[in-house]
């Protein structure tokens, strides 16, 4: 009796978390601000593929990819494979992952965040054109510091430190 109430609560938990994300990108950012905006709607969803992975997976993160192209007015498709090479890292090294604190935890998906923004600079430069420059990676930037302040926030919410105690 109590199963559905706590599946239907995990639930909207991902949804409002991801909705806010890409609610996050509509905000309206200009300099440089713009240029290190942390990319909400990947850490949203590689954020609840570690911590969910039978409920958020490569189908989510590919129709959350082709909103977020649909939202930039990037190339059709560029983001959603993107985000699936990202899903599948995360879910890759996802034990790996759930044993560190926020601040490891950050520092091991740096890697995967700049790989995420790798395959959108190489799927735009191959299909429209190449890129001015590589600030299109600065955004790598916020989104390993937006993860280490969620990460770090969920932690002390379930009243755990933030560093590990072996």
């Amino acid at each position: 009796m109590n199963a559905p109430n706590q599946m239907f609560g995990s639930w909207s938990h991902i949804l409002g978390s991801l909705t806010l994300a890409v609610l996050l990108e509509q905000l309206p950012w200009a300099g440089w601000a713009l240029a290190l905006r942390p990319d909400f709607v990947l850490v949203g969803v590689l954020f609840w593929t570690l911590h969910q992975p039978a409920r958020i997976g490569f189908a989510t993160a590919f129709f959350l990819g082709l909103l977020a192209d649909f939202q930039d007015g990037a190339l059709f498709g560029q983001h959603a494979i993107a985000y699936v090479i990202g899903v599948y890292l995360v879910l890759f090294l996802r034990l790996r992952l759930l044993q560190f604190d926020p601040f490891r935890q950050a520092a091991q998906l740096f890697p995967i965040l700049l790989t995420v923004q790798l395959a959108v600079l190489l799927m735009g430069w191959l299909a429209v054109n190449p890129p001015a420059g590589l600030v299109i990676l600065l955004p790598v930037f916020g989104s390993t510091v937006l993860w280490y302040l969620v990460a770090g926030f969920l932690r002390l919410w379930h009243g755990k430190g933030l560093q590990d105690r072996t």
